[in-house]
């Protein structure tokens, strides 16, 4: 495969990332490079490139100050690895650069290994999943919840303190999407929370519940009703 058409279809896997995540890209070069050089090799601990696809080179979003004059971060795809590791198929070197563009964007984000693993491993399909019965799902109680407060949590750069009302009461939850929602648009919006689930203490605080939310390499998305409900209906 020619570089230019490689090229393409790193294009095509980005155009996939929604508009907030591109949005935040723009400091970012992609770019694509037949084998890794030695020095790249090096700063991943291996003697020979064979299974290196793709390499982040910068600091994640999370752990910047002051960066906006620093020089842009790299994302590297390796095309003869890749095509090695698709055994020469085009459709699986196209999803091959997919899933490593996305792998590299996630550690850009500040996601670690175990985390990009956690996020590919939920896109297995639900055939290889184990189920649960009508029973236990029954047992779970899902409820609409106004978002009344959001603020940041000190000390952890994933997390908001949520104050909710759902109808009959007041509760707060912790939720790990700061990096992916701002304060002003969270304050108003009609959530889909978990409401009898067992409290837990995170970061010093209680947390009353869990929303609920799409999980995609790039981020949660929450799940929204799509029209107006009154806080505390019930999602059956």
């Amino acid at each position: 495969m020619g570089k230019e058409k490689f090229e393409g279809l790193i294009s095509e896997s980005l155009k996939k990332l929604p508009y907030r995540f591109l949005n935040k890209l723009k400091n970012v070069a992609i770019i694509a490079q037949d084998q890794p050089s030695e020095f790249q090799k090096q700063q991943l601990g291996y003697s020979s490139g064979g299974c290196i696809l793709g390499l982040y080179e910068g600091v994640p979003q999370i752990k910047r100050q002051n960066y906006n004059r620093a020089a842009p971060d790299k994302i590297t795809l390796f095309q003869k690895n890749i095509e090695n590791a698709a055994g020469g198929k085009k459709e699986k070197v196209k999803d091959i650069v997919q899933e490593t563009v996305w792998h590299e964007i996630a550690h850009h984000f500040g996601m670690d290994e175990e985390e990009v693993r956690r996020r590919v491993e939920n896109k297995k399909p639900f055939s290889e999943k184990e189920t649960v019965s009508f029973d236990q799902f029954q047992q779970l109680d899902l409820r609409s919840a106004k978002i009344l407060k959001a603020e940041k949590i000190e000390e952890a750069d994933k997390l908001l303190l949520l104050d909710i009302d759902l109808g009959e009461e007041k509760r707060q939850l912790v939720a790990g999407i700061a990096q992916d929602y701002s304060i002003d648009e969270l304050v108003g919006k009609t959530i889909i929370v978990v409401a009898n689930l067992e409290p837990k203490k995170i970061k010093g605080y209680v947390s009353q519940g869990m929303l609920l939310a799409v999980d995609i390499p790039e981020g949660p998305v929450l799940l929204i009703p799509e029209g107006e409900v009154p806080p505390g209906s019930k999602v059956k």
